[in-house]
This record gives structure tokens, sequence and C-alpha cells, in this order.
């Protein structure tokens, strides 16, 4: 399988936006043509009603950029795309937006200055009537403000505005009833038009669109990759989110699917990021020679440096054979108190240490010199001596008489624990004998047993993990609970009245208010976690090998390694794709990003905002409360023109999920339309002038007057069928 790899999206060039010419000569001046602006957070579209119907309006990003150039010492001002001209301008970028509402008046300035001019306007004022797109439910201070701009700085004639959603179902011919859906940057709005005119009190509008989206993508990538070397730009972002994303028809059944490696190595794509390779010289034959050489000379002085070791420590381990040899005559020239107290001194804990230690290096040594070592005898060392009382001893017999007692101990002990052991191998047998007798007997039964106690280890080990990662976790329950135990067995191994009159008296116990104190608890409990963690290891890897042997619906596959491995694939393949493999070496791949899980889930939020913390109701929801809230008659009209348009709705399988959510809350019998507009980008702006010009009188009668301005004030507007 080979991985899909594309290199991302660089900054948009600034593109020259050539001015209109002879502008006092054209139609525009003559006939006094409205200007039409469609007025988006991300982009604005602006040109004359009379411009050709193939005229595509002038279109650059609503940004401004002001800094200061130090080299020149001079102020600069910048618009449009001429912001992505170097790093200090997109440094410096700012929009007149706040999510959908136009709030920095002295950017909007700009852009309007900037617009005019392109336009080709020369006059002092600007002698157009003025036609603008606002968002859904534009507050009253806005407008207001916006309206002072135009009125008091570029003397308009008049001004109108619309909404961008109606005027886009306007040029895809619906004039009658139906249904919007507009995916922006910063919203989504459903809109219900019936008998030509949008109903807004009955529109809906989730706060959720492209903008938000893309930094929910960076976000996500941000936490993917906390060690990515190379900063992801939120254009970056947009541009994964708009290439590489798409709205999955079922979405928990596609996220079910992905948890198949092969799967989700099936939409991995791959978005490489700019770095520079590493240069790398190539070395001549004489130095590959060289290094070889070098290699081998290091690897004999390594040989010639373990040999010696081994050397010294087989001199050191004589050594302290023959001293260790000493200090055992001297237990028949002293008291067993004494000697005890020799060895102690030596740094042994008891005389059998001291025996072991002993013992050790008497073998280490005959391996070393090439002897067979010799197994120890097991017939029983010989006693006379240790029934004959003392008083029939002299000093000498009392001596071999506690060497011959120690002996026989020695003895005895031993033998105990090869009985031990070989009654434990007996009890093991039978156990092993009895299970062989239920096999026969029961197969069935006894696989089912077998899977039962699997699964009950199997749960254990579980549970055991999820302890351990919450046990590091002071305030934890499970770290306070062991905390507690921990305190509860030093109390009781307390000796003396002291510690029971405390008791009563109901001190407070302080143990585990220091630091030191969790040091300890943390190592008594890594240590008996380890331990427990083998013997449950241990048991099921034995049962694991039963049920392979027996039970032919348990496979390789099943096995607790097996799920470990798909796990550590399947997560590897989320962070690093299938094909290629990872390789360290590869500076390129330190680089990359894989997007495979990102490129549903962010679109999903439209649908189920509740993912990113959005306590709303989704797209699919929303669309159908509003179809639900008129009646039957009207729903099934309305339901026969279902458009989206905004630039956020033209991902893959937007309008074939909203088609499938509305087909499952309408009638069977009732005939539906999801389609999409023709050009998302310039269909608000075409509605504007298809409107303009079929509807001249409506929008004359609409707009306000600067004299309706100055008499009613900054806040007087108009109501028309496709605006507020």
């Amino acid at each position: 399988m080979t991985a899909r790899i594309q290199e991302v999206a660089e900054w948009p060039s600034p593109k020259p936006i050539p001015a209109l010419k002879d502008y006092r000569a054209s139609v525009h001046w003559a006939q006094h043509a409205p200007i039409l602006l469609d007025n988006g957070s991300s982009e604005l579209r602006a040109g004359f009603s009379t411009c050709a119907g193939d005229t595509s309006p002038l279109y650059y990003d609503n940004i401004v950029s002001k800094f200061k150039d130090r080299k020149r010492n001079t102020n600069i001002v910048l618009c449009g795309n001429d912001c992505y001209v170097d790093a200090q301008g997109r440094a410096a970028i700012k929009n007149a937006f706040d999510g959908d509402v136009v709030c920095g008046f002295d950017t909007m300035e700009c852009m309007l200055d900037f617009t005019f001019g392109k336009l080709g306007i020369d006059t002092d004022r600007v002698e157009h009537p003025m036609m603008l797109t606002e968002t859904l439910c534009n507050p009253e201070y806005s407008r207001g403000q916006l309206n002072e701009l135009l009125f008091e700085a570029y003397n308009v004639p008049s001004v109108n505005y619309g909404l961008d959603a109606l005027f886009a179902a306007y040029q895809n011919g619906i004039r009658d009833d139906g249904l919007v859906v507009s995916a922006g940057k910063s919203t989504t709005i459903v809109v219900p038009i019936v008998q030509g005119r949008g109903v807004l009190e009955n529109a809906k509008r989730l706060a959720w669109g492209g903008a938000l989206a893309s930094d929910f993508l960076l976000r996500l990538l941000q936490l993917k990759y906390p060690n990515l070397p190379q900063r992801i730009t939120s254009y970056e972002s947009q541009c994964m989110m708009e290439d590489l994303c798409y709205v999955a028809s079922d979405y928990d059944a596609e996220i079910r699917a992905l948890s198949v490696p092969e799967n989700m190595a099936a939409i991995d794509r791959v978005v490489q990021l700019p770095f520079t390779p590493p240069e790398r010289k190539e070395k001549t034959q004489e130095e590959l020679d060289k290094i070889t050489e070098r290699k081998k000379a290091a690897s004999q002085r390594l040989v010639e440096q373990t040999r010696v070791m081994r050397q010294e420590k087989a001199l050191q381990n004589e050594n302290d054979l023959q001293y260790y040899t000493l200090l055992r005559e001297w237990k028949e020239k002293e008291s067993p108190e004494e000697y005890l107290q020799r060895l102690e001194g030596e740094g042994f804990n008891s005389e059998r240490d001291f025996e072991k230690t002993l013992k050790r290096l008497d073998e280490g040594v005959r391996r070393s010199r090439g002897e067979e070592v010799v197994e120890e005898d097991k017939t029983p060392p010989a006693a006379p001596l240790a029934d004959v009382p003392d008083a029939e001893l002299d000093e000498e017999g009392i001596k071999e008489k506690r060497r011959q007692r120690l002996l026989k101990a020695g003895y005895d002990a031993r033998m105990r624990a090869r009985a031990e052991k070989e009654e434990e191998q007996r009890l093991q047998a039978e156990a092993e004998a009895e299970e062989r007798r239920e096999q026969n007997e029961n197969p069935e039964a006894w696989v089912a047993k077998v899977r039962a106690q699997y699964q009950d280890s199997l749960q254990h080990i579980q549970e055991r993990k999820r302890l351990r990662e919450t046990l590091p976790d002071r305030k934890s329950a499970a770290a306070q609970q062991r905390m507690k135990n921990i305190t509860a067995l030093a109390s009781e191994q307390e000796q003396g009245s002291g510690s029971q009159r405390r008791r009563k008296r109901g001190d407070d116990d302080t143990f585990g208010a220091d630091d030191s104190d969790w040091a300890v608890y943390r190592s008594i409990s890594d240590s008996v976690d380890a331990e427990e963690e083998r013997e449950e290891q241990t048991k099921l890897v034995s049962l694991e090998a039963k049920l392979l042997a027996f039970d032919p619906t348990f496979t390789a596959d099943d096995t607790y390694a097996a799920m470990l491995a798909k796990k550590t694939r399947l997560t590897n393949t989320f962070i690093r794709g299938f094909a290629p493999p990872w390789d360290p070496e590869d500076v390129a791949q330190y680089h990359q990003v894989h997007l495979n899980v990102e490129r549903i889930r962010v679109p999903e939020i439209s649908w189920q905002p509740l993912i990113a913390g959005v306590d709303q109701a989704g797209v699919a929801e929303l669309s159908r409360h509003v179809l639900h809230g008129v009646d039957a008659p009207l729903r099934a009209r309305m339901a026969r023109n279902v458009l989206v348009t905004g630039r956020y709705a033209t991902l893959s399988g937007f309008d074939t999920r909203l088609a499938s959510a509305l087909r499952a809350s309408l009638d069977p019998a009732t005939q539906f339309s999801v389609r999409r507009a023709r050009s998302p980008r310039f269909d608000p702006w075409c509605g504007m002038r298809q409107w303009v010009t079929d509807e001249t009188d409506t929008f004359r009668a609409s707009s306000v007057t600067r004299a309706e301005y100055e008499e009613k004030g900054e806040g007087w507007f108009k109501e028309h069928p496709w605006g507020i």
C-alpha cells in the first residue's frame, strides 16, 4: 500500500487586481449603477450591478495588515492578498469581523478604500447606491456604525442590506418555497423561504463554521504531534481541512471500521511540511576502509578488555575464597556469638548467608579453573556427639558437638525444603491428572471452564493496569486506600504500651504528608505489583496454551499478546501511517503529519457539536426542526428545494449526509431534493446582481437614503424579501 503524500499549502501569493479603467466613460458611471458588496468574513467580493452576466466580481481576502517598515521608517497598510507578501505582513494581519459581525470599523474603512480604488472610483464621493450582505441577526449597532461610515465618510446616496444565503438561493432559482443551509466561516444557518420571502423569525443558527473547524483540526494535530519540529499555521490547517476532510455518511460505522489498521491506512493522507534536508557528504572508498579498520580495532580492544576483566574477576574470586576460608576457621576457635559478630562485621546478616557466599565462590573458582563442580552429598552427615551431654565432653568435644549439630540442622532444613518441593510437585501432578480426567469426560465443559478462567485472569490484568495508571496520582481513591493500608499495617506492627496509649488518645496519623512517605509507598507498590503481575502473566500464558490446543474457536489473534500488538499497531498507524514504514533516519518523515480519523472527525462536529463541546443542535436536527415547524403541504414544497451553500458546505459528502438525515424524518411519499449551489463562492454576489436587475423598484424602495439616515438616525432600516 503506497502512502499518498502531498505538499502543504503555501501562503497565497499577492496577485495584482486590475483597477477599472475609463471609469467616467463606462456605463457604471453613466447609470450610477449600484455597487454590490458581498462582505464575507473570509472573502470580500465587489462589483457593479451593470457588469456582464458572465463577469466575475473582484474578490480577495477580507483582511488588512498595518505595520512599520523599519528599513524605510514608513508605515505600510496592505489589504487583501497583498498581506501575504512577507512574514512581517502576515504577522500583522487583522480582520474587521468578530465571528461574522463587523466590529473593527477602522479596518473596514481600509477595505472600503481599497475596494473603491479597485473599482476605479476617482471622485471625492461615491455616487453609487450600495448593496451589502450581512449575517443573520446582525446587531443594530454594527449596522448603524457601518451606515455612519458609508454616509459620513463616502457620502453614498443610499444603502441596502440583504442576507447572503437568500441571495444564493435567488441565484439558484428558488423564488417560491425552499430551505437554505449555508455553512460559512463562523456560523451555519438554516433559513426557510416561503412564497419568495425569507422567514427569518423561523431561521436557526449553529455557532460552528469553517474557521472553528480548521482551528479544531489544528489543535488535534498539535495534540497528536507534540514534538513536531515544524509549526503548523492556521492557513495550512484550513487548507488541510478543505482539501482532505469529508463528511461521513455513517460516522459511527466508519469510526468502528477504523479500529482495523488496514482500514485506517486506506484513508490515511500524508501532508509534507516544508523542511531543509541535511547536506550529506558521500564518503570515498578509502574513508570507508578506514572506518572499517577503526571498528575492527575497537572490537579487538573490547574483546581484550573483556578477557582482562574476566581474569581479574577470577583472581578476585580466588582471593575472596581464600579470605573467607580463613574466616570460616574462626568458627572452631570462638563462641557462636563471637563468630556471628565477626560475620556481621564482614557484612553478612547470618551464618547461612556466609555459607551461601562461600559455596558460590567455590563453584565459580572451580569453573574458572575448568574443574568439575561436585554436587552436594545427599547422605546425612554423621553426628555421633549430637546427643552426648556437655558434661561428658571436654572443650574440644563441645566445639565438635556444635559443629556436628550445625551440619545436621542444615541437612535437615535442606531435606524439609526438598520434601516440600516434592509435595508441591505431587499436588501439581494430581491437579493435572484431575484436569485431564475432566477434559476426557466432558471436553465442552472443560473448555468453557478454561475460557472462564482466562477471561477472569484477563480482567484481573486489565484492572491491575488501570490501577497502576491511577496509583501515581496521590489524590486518586486507589492511592489513598493503599496508603491507608500501609499505615494500618505499620500501626499493627508497633509494639509496647506507648503505641497503644497513642491510639487511645486518638493522635492524628501524619504518615503520607511528606514526600518521603510517598517514595516508600511507591517502592512498596512497585515491588508488590511487579511480582503479582508476573504471576498473572504466567497463568495467562498457560491458559492461552490450553485454549490454543483444545479450543478451535480460540486462535492466535485472540491472545493477549496479539491484542496488545493490534492496539500498538493501530496507534502506530494513527500517528505514523501504514506505509512507508517509519524510518528514524528519514528527516522528511519528521516533518509529516498523517490525517486519518481527523478527516471525518472534524466535519462531524457540524452534525454532532458536542464533540467539540458546543451545546447546540447539529445541522440535520436544525433542518428537521425548521421543516417540521410548518404544516405538511408547505413542508412538502420546501423539501423539494433544499439548497446547500457556503464555503464550508463544499466538503465532500455534506449534501449527501443532509439528504440522508432529512429522508429519515420526512414522509416516505414526500419528494425532496438536496442540491449544492452552482457556485458557492460567487452565488451570493451574482444573486444580488440578479435581484437588483430584476426588481429595481423593490431595491430602491427598500434602500435607506441619506435623507432618511439624517432624519431617522443610523439604526433605521427597511425590510425586503431577501433581507431583514
